[in-house]
């Protein structure tokens, strides 16, 4: 029976930015936006097995989860627990909104450093294992091309995709957010294996190797 391999992935960022619509377009669960904006209570987590998962060896079972992180802040004491155990993040912002790009570092803060929801001590995770979405959720006006801003402070170096459900976006936004999966992945595996190395159990191994020759 094959082993199943979970990968923890946050939705983060200030209310009505469509984080409820990518997440149900990324998981495959509804590729279009609902027709009336609903708020999310709290948190709301989607599981699913991303595509090409196969391809990483191994034949484990990929699942995903994919938690939607409502940015109402009267939630924030559910946060620490949305944060224990995340293995990615994904930062989404309105690109018509320039102010909320001061909202992505408070963001990143409460998510990613020890003076966040977790605490001194807390791992952070790496910029490659982040994301950062510049949502659109209406057409531009006229032929005027919204450009991607400069991110602030120490998002600047996470990748910042132009997304959209409807109108024009990055091409193939979707495969970076695969690619940032199988990242993901691969990160999580080599740990696992690094932890195993470490734990004391590689030197029985290299004796029971080397009498076997």
């Amino acid at each position: 029976m094959p082993v199943e391999e979970r990968l923890k992935i946050l939705l983060l960022g200030p209310k009505k930015v469509g984080k409820t619509c990518l997440a149900n377009y990324l998981s495959g669960f509804k590729d279009t936006p609902a027709a009336q904006y609903k708020e999310t209570v709290a948190v709301r987590v989607i599981d699913f097995e991303p595509e090409g998962s196969n391809a990483l060896g191994r034949r484990n079972r990929v699942v995903v989860e994919l938690w939607d992180v409502s940015g109402n802040h009267s939630y924030q004491p559910c946060w620490a627990a949305c944060a224990q155990g995340a293995h990615g993040l994904i930062f989404v912002f309105n690109i018509e909104q320039k102010q909320q790009l001061s909202e992505l570092e408070y963001w990143y803060k409460m998510f990613n450093t020890p003076n966040g929801v977790l605490g001194q001590g807390s791992p952070s995770i790496a910029d490659t294992s982040c994301l950062v979405l510049a949502h659109r959720s209406t057409a531009p006006q006229g032929n005027i091309k919204v450009q991607k801003p400069r991110l602030p402070g120490r998002l600047q170096d996470i990748k910042c995709l132009a997304t959209s459900l409807d109108h024009a976006a990055d091409n193939n936004w979707k495969a970076e957010f695969d690619a940032l999966v199988s990242s993901i992945l691969i990160a999580q595996r080599h740990e696992e294996e690094n932890a195993f190395l470490n734990s004391g159990m590689d030197g029985p191994l290299f004796v029971q190797a080397t009498q076997a020759q």
